[in-house]
């Protein structure tokens, strides 16, 4: 007894602390009892879930890509802003993205919020005219436009100074100018931009393989399409909204009065989080279900209107910036800005990936040992001969599901399995597999050598492997699938 209590106080808080953060986990990562009570399950999963995401966040380095994503965002900004804006114009509309985008900038000054929502031109938060902002000699930091009073020294002025000499650039671009090669590389700057944020969603979910190269085309002109063409539907809805008709007619229907302007304040955060989920359910090359999709979209889009606004509330830089660069302290500000938008953005694809891996996410483990991959393959051929036999294929998503890993684990191994002409990949989009050739024609050796492949290094420790690979291989000799599965 006495040697008992000694040892627990020798452990003191630091000892303590270990045993409770082992329990936790240990809690967190067992798999939910059978007999548990929904409210309890739902508790259970969201832990789960904010656990997933602080991991994945730290293993797939978020702030790195969301810097690599801001760089190629500003270089690749004009080409991307001409091609929506030509998109508009040609719809017959004038100039909603400059509009759009200063009105996102707008949302986030807390003084305009504070007077009753209303930007009037002048103010610090709406300069009448930033095309020509000269710099003055009184000393560095001093950035005045006509029509722009010494406020927009702040940050939300110095966003829509940038966001403004963008769009300047943009009303410069002619297209009949360019030619066929300028709108080539023009069309190839838009792919190559929205190719790495595919790339880097297609880390987040463990995809290794992307789009071909012309379903990429096909599905980043159509969102280049259809994104002007969102923006420009909910400014249009917002006017409407706004609109002193409808608002008069809104209030003799709903005659409490906090709820219409609770409806107007939700309006941009709909349009955030509708976009944000579309993005994630699509732009990965993995099949993302909605509800997932969805999670992301909210968290994602909520976040980014909260995190931005609190940037801009506490003016994060202004001061050193302006000190620092002067009339170019626009630059540095509006990258700031950028680079905490995509790291909101990437956070919610994060969590659309732990919304939908839950229950099968196994935390530490990236690459399974050779014996558990072998085990995989053989229950991967099993499932798939399974469903062709009901005259269905199979995708990786319902593989994962009924084996219940990760779909990363199942993923790789599948793509293993194609590589030696054991089954055929049919929908790229979709994931979907069938067998090859029937199972008895496939020998369970071809699996060992898929899986554990056929040849080893000349030393010595090569050697040692090579006579265990003959071992299994003997007992595999002269068996099939069929004799397997």
């Amino acid at each position: 007894m006495e040697r008992k209590s000694s040892k627990s106080e020798g452990k003191g808080v630091g000892g303590w602390w270990q045993d409770l953060r082992a329990n936790v986990m240990a809690w967190v990562w067992k798999a939910p009892a059978e007999g548990q009570t929904k409210p309890a399950l739902v508790f259970h999963a969201a832990i789960r879930i904010v656990f997933i995401l602080i991991l994945e966040f730290r293993r797939d380095s978020i702030p790195l890509r969301a810097s690599a994503l801001t760089f190629t965002v500003m270089l690749s900004m004009v080409p991307m802003l001409a091609l929506g804006t030509a998109v508009l114009k040609g719809l017959g509309a004038g100039d909603q993205m400059r509009e759009a985008a200063y009105r996102i900038i707008d949302q986030f000054d807390f003084r305009t919020v504070q007077e009753g929502g209303k930007l009037k031109p002048g103010s610090a938060a709406v300069p009448e005219s930033i095309e020509t902002p000269s710099t003055t000699g009184d000393g560095p930091g001093e950035v005045k436009a006509e029509g722009v009073p010494s406020e927009s020294g702040g940050l939300v002025g110095q966003l829509r100074i940038a966001v403004g000499k963008i769009f300047d650039y943009v009303e410069r671009t002619n297209f009949a100018t360019l030619g066929a090669f300028g709108i080539l590389g023009l069309l190839f700057a838009v792919i190559s931009v929205l190719g790495s944020i595919e790339q880097a969603m297609n880390v987040i979910w463990a995809t290794e393989s992307g789009r071909p190269l012309g379903r990429k085309v096909m599905d980043y002109l159509a969102l280049m399409i259809l994104f002007p063409v969102s923006i420009n539907v909910g400014l249009a809805a917002e006017a409407t909204l706004e609109s002193e008709t409808l608002l008069s007619r809104i209030n003799g229907l709903l005659p409490v009065g906090w709820v219409l302007p609770l409806v107007l304040k939700m309006v941009p955060v709909i349009l955030l989080v509708a976009t944000f989920t579309i993005l994630y359910r699509f732009l990965p090359n993995s099949k993302v279900r909605v509800l997932p999709a969805f999670v992301g979209g909210l968290v994602g889009g909520v976040g980014w209107l909260l995190v931005q606004g609190l940037y801009v509330y506490l003016q994060i830089g202004v001061a050193r910036y302006n000190a620092i660069y002067g009339s170019f302290a626009v630059l540095p500000l509006f990258m700031v800005w950028l680079y905490f938008g995509w790291v909101v953005f990437l956070t919610g694809a994060e969590m659309a990936f732990s919304a939908q891996n839950w229950r099968r996410y196994v935390p530490g483990v990236d690459t399974l040992a050779p014996i558990v991959r072998l085990a995989l393959a053989f229950d991967i051929l099993d499932n798939v001969f399974a469903d062709y036999s009901k005259r269905y294929s199979s995708d990786k998503n319902r593989i994962a599901r009924r084996l219940e890993i990760s779909e990363a684990q199942v993923g790789k191994v599948l793509e293993d399995l194609e590589a030696a002409k054991l089954l055929k990949y049919l929908d790229e989009e979709e994931s979907k597999y069938v067998p090859a050739a029937p199972a008895e024609k496939i020998e369970a050796v071809e699996v060992f050598d898929a899986i554990c492949g056929s040849k080893t290094q000349t030393s010595p420790g090569g050697q040692v492997a090579e006579q265990v690979f003959d071992s299994a291989r003997k007992a595999l000799a002269g068996k099939t699938l069929a004799d397997q599965l």
